[in-house]
C-alpha cells in the first residue's frame, strides 16, 4: 500500500450547446418534499384582463416555468453559501444589489 496523496481532480464544466447562451428567468418559485428540494425558474408573462368564475373583472397573471432544477436536501446549504459569497463578491465589485419593490 501506497502513503503518496492521489493527485488532485480537476473539474471540468461542460456545457451542452443548446444551453450555453442559457435562459431569462425574473422570479422563481421553491417547493419540496422529503428527497428534493425544486426550483422553478419562472418567467411572467403579460397580465391580461379576464373575468372570474362569477363574471367579475380581474386580470389573470400567467407565468412560464423556463427552467426546474431538483436538489437533494443535503446540496440545499451549499447552494444557499455559493450564493450568498456571489453576491458578496457581486456588491464588492459593482456596488449593493437593491432589492426588488424598493
Amino acid at each position: 500500500m501506497s502513503d503518496e496523496t492521489p493527485p488532485p481532480v480537476n473539474v471540468e464544466v461542460v456545457v451542452p450547446e443548446e444551453m450555453i447562451v442559457g435562459v431569462y428567468a425574473n422570479g422563481f418559485t421553491c417547493w419540496y418534499n422529503r428527497t428534493d428540494f425544486t426550483l422553478d425558474f419562472i418567467v411572467h408573462l403579460p397580465i391580461d384582463p379576464d373575468v372570474d368564475a362569477e363574471g367579475r373583472p380581474v386580470m389573470r397573471q400567467a407565468v412560464q416555468v423556463v427552467s426546474r432544477v431538483k436538489f437533494p436536501p443535503a446540496m440545499i446549504f451549499r447552494l444557499m453559501q455559493t450564493l450568498n459569497d456571489s453576491m458578496s463578491n457581486y456588491e464588492q465589485q459593482f456596488g449593493a444589489i437593491i432589492p426588488l419593490g424598493e
